[in-house]
């Protein structure tokens, strides 16, 4: 397009050469005639820049399927997660950089290691004074959220939460107040948690103990979904044992359980991470070498001795793989940055987790999931949730996406593209 704009200025300053050979007009005449040739070829120049930059534009469209007007800016996002050492943490960085390398205009700046509010909005300032278009955050609680979601809006950055929802309707209700605030993704917690207690009731368990608390939103979305699992399922819960960030008594809260409900038949535990579910299966483990009786394990979270522990019949399901999840926010926050928002309202994702429940699952889980080599979602998938590249886009597209989302159709998408 250069070279065109400049072939036509050095053929309309050659023919204003010829015509100014035939005599030399006045300093104020010639400035003055000057001054139009110029305008006219500049004018003439900005036209055929135009034609040439549409005909790009509509090049540009029609090799991304007919996707509409197309936006040549850079899309420049920023994501606060708080580590990208373990499981999902290593896979939301492996899945959204394949994102920006598949995706032409888009930019990821990445922070890692914060785990207090006020740390996590250093962040947010940080990326704003970087120049990044919108932000991703999985969120620690609701101040975080709320006080993050006011700075991007005064600073007109855009805004999503993954991982993460307002666990109080005051701090929801205040979020909904600004423009730049685009929603939240979250796993479906609470539905999940209480297919665990099907999982219990299938092998007709009548008597369970809980390890959980009430600490946040997640943790009180998955206990509701327990607790009324065992209403009804006719599951009654003898005891229940607090879960925090202190592991160190859990084998002895495991353990008085065992010794106080001689005819308790399962663990279910609200959280694995952190050791919780390997103390509580070596612990039951134990139990079952010296009793001889077997007290199974439902756990949210997967963890190192999963295989050994469905092979010894202890774990009986592990919730994980809700990593896309990332993606799906990702989705939302991209096409709200590049003009074209899924919707009206904030959005609110649900995302699904995938339930082990034997080895079979757990080899497929290994395979496919838990393998940052692997990603679940392609290139084809990733363009088919953005404006840019498919103009049908919708919210209901992406709720599709998590619907079909599962073990089994895992396994048919990796395997149709071979």
């Amino acid at each position: 397009m250069k070279k065109t704009i400049a072939i036509i200025l050095c053929v309309i300053l050659t023919f204003m050469a010829v015509g100014c050979a035939g005599g030399a007009p006045d300093a104020g005449t010639a400035d003055s005639d000057t001054d139009t040739a110029v305008d006219e070829a500049e004018s003439s120049a900005e036209e055929v820049a135009k034609d040439t930059s549409e005909d790009d534009a509509a090049e540009k469209v029609e090799e991304n399927g007919g996707a509409g007007e197309v936006s040549t800016d850079p899309v420049k996002l920023g994501v606060i997660f708080y580590s990208k050492d373990d499981s999902l943490g290593q896979l939301v960085y492996s899945y959204l950089n394949y994102a920006a390398e598949v995706i032409d205009n888009l930019e990821i700046q990445w922070v890692f290691g914060s785990y207090d509010a006020a740390s996590q909005v250093a962040d947010a300032e940080n990326l704003i004074a970087a120049g990044v278009d919108g932000i991703m955050c999985l969120t620690l609680d609701d101040l975080a959220m709320q006080q993050i979601a006011n700075l991007c809006n005064e600073n007109e950055v855009y805004f999503q939460v993954m991982f993460r929802m307002p666990s109080e309707e005051e701090t929801k209700a205040i979020l909904d107040t600004y423009e730049y605030y685009v929603g939240y993704a979250i796993e479906d917690t609470e539905n999940t948690s209480y297919e665990t207690v099907r999982i219990m009731a299938d092998k007709g368990i009548q008597k369970i103990g809980v390890g959980g608390n009430t600490h946040s939103a997640t943790s009180t979305l998955r206990m509701n979904g327990m607790e009324k699992g065992c209403t009804d399922f006719n599951i009654d819960i003898l005891a229940q044992f607090d879960l925090g960030n202190d592991v160190s008594s859990v084998q002895s809260d495991v353990q008085n359980i065992l010794d106080s409900y001689p005819d308790v038949e399962a663990i279910w535990l609200m959280s694995g991470s952190l050791g919780i579910a390997d103390i509580t299966v070596n612990t039951l483990k134990a139990h079952q070498d010296a009793s001889g009786k077997t007290v199974g394990v439902v756990t949210f979270d997967t963890f190192e001795g999963m295989a050994t522990a469905f092979e010894d019949d202890i774990l009986w399901g592990a919730v994980g793989g809700q990593a896309p999840l990332c993606l799906q926010a990702f989705a939302a926050l991209y096409n709200a940055v590049d003009g074209h928002p899924l919707s009206e309202e904030k959005v609110g994702l649900l995302f699904p987790f995938l339930v082990l429940t034997d080895s079979d699952d757990l080899d497929l889980f290994e395979q496919y999931y838990n393998n940052t080599e692997v990603q679940i979602y392609d290139e084809e998938l990733i363009k088919s949730m953005l404006y840019r590249y498919n103009p049908d886009v919708s919210l209901e597209l992406l709720k599709d996406l998590s619907d079909s989302y599962s073990m089994d159709w895992i396994k048919e998408e990796i395997s149709s593209r071979n």
